[in-house]
């Protein structure tokens, strides 16, 4: 079953007077449970895709229906429940409060849906076991390293148990061995049944850990691979 079904999908920027296309009509269909990456060099739409898929961004014309909802035709509020429910975000620049500690950083998702101080922390501290950081819980993001910071990230987007993660460049700076962890991290959660998208430049990356991956340009798949 289809998770993700997106048809004759377009993105519009107008910019100085210019119409800009990041997205030129593309059709998608992502299986429930299935791993997938978008490949491409920057500006070919990877992130642009990514971030409709998510709820941050309007398409300009098209449809994009995830787990039976049409996106496109969805209110603030409830494109806001959508990602509160329905989305985990991993994002190259980890994006953690740098005033907060660890677990804090993976609980605050958790503050929106109004759960209880315990429960948020009790959630928090087993996810972070979960990525070997049980023992950081208590430090703030400049007292640890970069794949340190990557795991709280992606704890935090695994709090909510989303039906779909997506991954921006999650590795993109990060050094090999490090990268490996934070893959492993992630190929974990797609064999306990999340269904992943991830954005890379790095073909290997995606042969080695997807199932599927999806080259584009200007806008527009160019090829589809298997692995």
């Amino acid at each position: 079953m289809a998770l993700v079904e997106a048809t004759r999908l377009w993105r519009e920027y107008h910019l100085g007077g210019e119409v800009v296309e990041a997205l030129r009509g593309i059709d998608l269909n992502i299986e429930q449970g299935e791993f997938v990456a978008l490949l491409g060099r920057s500006g070919s739409g990877k992130s642009t895709l990514l971030n409709l898929l998510g709820g941050l961004d309007r398409p300009s014309r098209g449809s994009i229906r995830v787990n039976g909802v049409e996106l496109a035709e969805m209110s603030k509020t409830e494109l806001s429940l959508y990602r509160r429910t329905t989305v985990g975000f991993i994002f190259q620049s980890f994006n953690l409060v740098t005033s907060l500690r660890a677990w804090e950083n993976v609980a605050l998702p958790l503050v929106f849906q109004g759960i209880g101080r315990f429960e948020r922390r009790k959630r928090a501290h087993g996810l972070l076991e979960r990525v070997g950081l049980g023992k950081r819980a208590n430090h703030v993001p400049s007292e640890m390293s970069g794949g340190e910071q990557q795991r709280v990230a992606i704890a935090r987007a695994l709090v909510n148990d989303p039906k779909l993660l997506l991954c921006d460049e999650p590795t993109g700076n990060l050094d090999t061995a490090t990268s490996e962890q934070i893959m492993a991290l992630l190929d974990e959660s797609h064999r306990a049944g999340t269904t992943l998208v991830m954005v890379t430049h790095d073909p290997e990356l995606a042969e080695k850990h997807t199932q599927r991956t999806l080259k584009m340009a200007d806008g527009q798949f160019l090829t589809e691979v298997a692995a």
